[in-house]
Formats: C-alpha cells, sequence, structure tokens
C-alpha cells in the first residue's frame, strides 16, 4: 500500500507540475497600446496625438538659395534691409550705400523649418495654434562679417472663436506671393497682433485687429544724411583720395519716438471659388521727438500725429488657362505710414533707405539713395509732417505642365517726402519687372530660378548736401538667383 500511495502521489504531482509549465506558455492579456490614428476632419496629414482629442499636423521644409546681386530671399541689392551686400566680411569695407570691389556678388544660405498645427474641435469652434521656426547658414551673417548660423522665426498664433493672438500675417494684407523675392510694391509684412475675425456666410468676412507698430515704423527724419567716417565732400567736390581705411554709410539719425498705441487694422473679404477680394484699412501712430535748437535734449518731450493707409487686394483663379492658373493683383496708398505700401521687400522690417552708390578706384561716385521716412522735419521750429507713398503690383503664375510653372511680375512705387526747407531729401520711383521659372520633377520637391529688374530714379542727379552727405540719383540692379526646396 505504501508503494501505491508514493506513487500515485508522485504521479499527482507531476500531473500538476506539466500543467503549470503549459499554463505558463498560454497568452497573458497585455496592457492597452495606444496607437497613432489618423484625423481627417481637419485635411490630410493630422493624427491624433495619443490619449487627446488634439489633432496635429508637423511640416516644414529643407531649403539651399544662392543670390546673385541680392541678399536673403532674393531682395535685391537696393534698399538698406540688404545691408550684408554692401559690407564684405572684412572690416575696412564701406557699407550701405555704398558698394566696392569688397563686396561679394553672391550670398548664398541654407534654412531647415518645421511646423506645427494643432487642432482641437470644442463647443465654441476649434481651438488652433501653430508655431513655425527653424535655423538657417548665411555665408555672410552681417555687416563686415563671414558666415554663420542663426535662427528663424516665422509665426506663432493661437486661433478661438474667432479671435487670433500671437505673431503671424497682418490683417492688412492678403498675404499672398508666387515669387521668390518679396516685392517692393505692396505690403506682406508679420506682426504681432490680436484681432477678431467676424464671418458673415457666403464667403464675407470682416476682421478688426491690433497690430504691434515694431514692424511698421519706419522712421522720423530730422537731421540731413550722412556719412559715419570719410567720404569728405569739399569746395571741389568728392575728396579723391578715398583709401581702404575710408569707412562710412548714408543715413540719418531717426527721431522716432516710443509707440503709445497699436496700430488700428480693419478688412472686409470675400472668399469664392473664382479667388478672394479684400479691402484693407490702418491707423498708424507718427510719434517724433520735439527738435529742441540744433540739438534734441534729454527729456525733451514727443509729438505725434496719425498715418494711415488704405489697400484693395484681390486673386482670380483662371483654371481656363491651366489648372492652378492665377492672377494676383494689388494696391496700397500710405499717408504717415510707409511701410504699408510695401517700401522694404521685408516681412519682418522696414526701410530707411532705397538706392546703391557705385564707389570707384578713384574715389567717384555714382548711382541713387533716397532716404525714406514716415514724416521729415519741415522747417527750423521742429514742425513735421507726413511723407506719402503708393504702390501697384500684378503677378500672373502660369503651369505649363502640372510639373513646370513660371510667373510674371511688375511693379511700381511712388515715394514723396513732405517739402523741408533743412532737411535735404528727395522722392523716387521704383520699378520691377521680374519672372522665374519652377520645376517640380516629384511631388513637393520645387528646383526653381527667378531674374529680377529694379530700378530706383529721384529725377535728380547725385549730389552732395553737406560735407558728409549725398541724396538723389538714379540707379537700377539686375538680380536673381537659383533655389531648391523640399517641402513635407
Amino acid at each position: 500500500m505504501k508503494m501505491v500511495k508514493s506513487l500515485l502521489l508522485g504521479s499527482a504531482a507531476g500531473l500538476v507540475a506539466v500543467a503549470g509549465a503549459q499554463a505558463a506558455d498560454l497568452p497573458v492579456k497585455a496592457k492597452a497600446v495606444e496607437y497613432v490614428k489618423v484625423c481627417s476632419a481637419y485635411g490630410a496629414g493630422y493624427f491624433y496625438i495619443p490619449g487627446t482629442d488634439t489633432c496635429l499636423k508637423i511640416g516644414g521644409y529643407a531649403r539651399f538659395d544662392t543670390y546673385v546681386n541680392a541678399t536673403g530671399t532674393f531682395r535685391p541689392d537696393i534698399s538698406s534691409t540688404s545691408g550684408t551686400a554692401f559690407a564684405g566680411p572684412n572690416s575696412g569695407t564701406l557699407k550701405y550705400p555704398f558698394r566696392d570691389d569688397a563686396d561679394a556678388d553672391y550670398l548664398t544660405r541654407v534654412r531647415g523649418v518645421v511646423d506645427f498645427d494643432a487642432r482641437t474641435q470644442t463647443d465654441y469652434g476649434t481651438l488652433r495654434s501653430y508655431v513655425r521656426f527653424g535655423a538657417e547658414w548665411n555665408s555672410q551673417s552681417g555687416a563686415g562679417s563671414g558666415a554663420n548660423n542663426g535662427l528663424y522665426f516665422e509665426r506663432a498664433f493661437i486661433q478661438f472663436s474667432g479671435f487670433t493672438f500671437g505673431y503671424t500675417q497682418s490683417f492688412f494684407d492678403l498675404g499672398t506671393n508666387y515669387m521668390m523675392t518679396t516685392p517692393y510694391a505692396g505690403s506682406n509684412t508679420w506682426t504681432t497682433t490680436m484681432a477678431y475675425t467676424a464671418q458673415f456666410g457666403n464667403g464675407f468676412s470682416a476682421s478688426l485687429a491690433l497690430e504691434d507698430a515694431a514692424n511698421r515704423t519706419t522712421g522720423i527724419q530730422a537731421t540731413n544724411p550722412g556719412t559715419v567716417n570719410g567720404l569728405g565732400w569739399g569746395a571741389w567736390g568728392l575728396n579723391p583720395y578715398l583709401g581702404a581705411a575710408a569707412s562710412g554709410s548714408l543715413g540719418y539719425s531717426s527721431w522716432q519716438g516710443g509707440q503709445t498705441v497699436p496700430d488700428f487694422v480693419a478688412n472686409l473679404r470675400l472668399d469664392q471659388a473664382w479667388g478672394t477680394f479684400m479691402v484693407s484699412g490702418a491707423l498708424h501712430q507718427v510719434n517724433a521727438l520735439e527738435y529742441v535748437g540744433p540739438a534734441l535734449y534729454a527729456g525733451a518731450s514727443s509729438t505725434d500725429n496719425w498715418g494711415w493707409a488704405v489697400g484693395v487686394s484681390t486673386e482670380i483663379k483662371m483654371p481656363f488657362l491651366a489648372a492652378g492658373d492665377s492672377l494676383l493683383l494689388q494696391f496700397n496708398y500710405a499717408d504717415g505710414a510707409i511701410s504699408y505700401a510695401g517700401m522694404s521687400a521685408n516681412s519682418q522690417g522696414t526701410a530707411t533707405g532705397w538706392g546703391s552708390i557705385k564707389v570707384g578706384s578713384n574715389g567717384s561716385l555714382s548711382g541713387a539713395y533716397i532716404p525714406l521716412a514716415d514724416a521729415v522735419r519741415t522747417n527750423a521750429f521742429g514742425d513735421y509732417a507726413n511723407s506719402t507713398a503708393w504702390a501697384l503690383q500684378g503677378q500672373l503664375r502660369h503651369f505649363w505642365t502640372p510639373g513646370l510653372r513660371s510667373i510674371v511680375y511688375g511693379g511700381y512705387v511712388d515715394y514723396s517726402p513732405a517739402n523741408s526747407t533743412v532737411i535735404a531729401s528727395t522722392g523716387a520711383k521704383l520699378w520691377q519687372v521680374g519672372t522665374d521659372l519652377v520645376w517640380s520633377p516629384v511631388k513637393n520637391l520645387d528646383l526653381g530660378a527667378e531674374l529680377l529688374y529694379t530700378k530706383v530714379d529721384s529725377g535728380t542727379d547725385l549730389q552732395a548736401i553737406s560735407t558728409t552727405g549725398v541724396v538723389g540719383g538714379s540707379v537700377d540692379v539686375v538680380s536673381g538667383g537659383i533655389r531648391a526646396q523640399r517641402n513635407f
């Protein structure tokens, strides 16, 4: 009996061991895994952030540019915002608007940008936040400096229930541009804004915005332009002994006061299947430091008046020519707020001068320099009056094939400073015509070249106004470049 009992117990233990081993091999229920799900509510490319009801889209681009007679984003060497083109990497060069043999004839830039678009549906509509930023490498990063890396910032805003808060396109602008360059004619400015947009149905909307004036303020001209050093004008004209040590630039001392109120911007907009039509307006404070005698004294009070601007923009789709074809037209007029007419070919700043002056080996000068300002001091008593400007541009985009497109561009800007008995200033006209050709051999890859002609004409000869300054003249620049860009 003992032997039978031992055998039975041993068999039972063996069965339990085998059963335990088999149980260990059975699948165990795993914890739930969060998989990325497609979000189709806002179009292609969005996905749900795991564990949330927020849809996110990630995009951006990698870009290579090279410019000839131009600087960042194909901007021709014709204004103060093109400063790197007027001062080579060595320390002894002349600066804007003087060009000499020490300046680079071409520049290169590589830029990488990423953007994040997050959207959540709420009881009050879509809550959206958008950020776009990156970094870039430039072969010349500033006046008198060499190659360097730098950060790039373009957008950061929140939209909710009709409101927009953040840094984005000005509500004065349509924000459309087919070219690689930013034209001088027509406003295309980014700024900090707080705005509300009302939708009336059938494509009609209206916006009212308070916008920071920082990217809209050009300056107050209360002094004559002059050089920092050298380039002295005497009784016999330009000093013919200009040497390598002579270094200087033209520009006036701006008597711009600090802004105390933002710009007031409004628009009426119609979006239809055929395109878009918009009318916009703006009010801009022109705040000038008070002129006391021959100099500005610490503690001097400021005076202000108001500038204003109006704009009309339209984009017309033209599928009867080819799929994707469209025409962009824009007209702007500004009084005391000349940035709203364009003027600078820069979305994040204003130009205080137009022109380019070639310095010969014997010190001779040829070209043009026209100081730009929102207002000019008109007499010895310190009174100011607003400058005016108006601009007209047109861009036609045509697709020769789905992967090959080009544009034809024409623009005109007319600048008129206030008449002054104490400040040497002159008006000027600026023309631009250009074209480009872009090939997209595969989706999201653009390989293109652009050619642009720009002319500035004051209607007068380049002339000395003091022992250190010049104004007037005319100059033309042929510029362009090539671009390779991969969007994702």
